[in-house]
């Protein structure tokens, strides 16, 4: 039961998705945001974007990383409230096994 449970705690904390701090306007990329078209076996490109770490926004260039068997991931995006931005971070959503399927054949 303890072990079912952990891999439940895992499982949740793939998909939580971090919020910054409120700024009065959005940060720009500090460099030209990559979008890679290419495709490559087992692997996934996740394009630049800002993670919130420790309160703070950092900027993460584009990087490759593994799939992730059942998951896709989320880019992060500004979102505008009535006190001004939030960056909200990326993260791994659990998708239907079959449709995971389907995106990577």
């Amino acid at each position: 039961m303890k072990k079912i449970l952990l891999i439940i705690i895992i499982l949740n904390s793939l998909t939580v998705k971090a919020e910054g701090p409120t700024l009065k306007n959005k940060l720009s990329p500090p460099e030209k945001n990559v979008i890679q078209t290419l495709q490559k076996r087992g692997f996934t490109w996740i394009q630049g974007q800002w993670e919130t770490i420790n309160n703070n926004y950092k900027w993460k260039p584009g990087h490759w990383t593994e799939k992730k068997i059942g998951y896709i991931f989320i880019n992060g995006k500004w979102v505008k409230s009535k006190k001004g931005w939030k960056w909200l971070d990326g993260y791994w959503k659990k998708i239907n096994i079959n449709k995971w399927m389907s995106l990577n054949t």
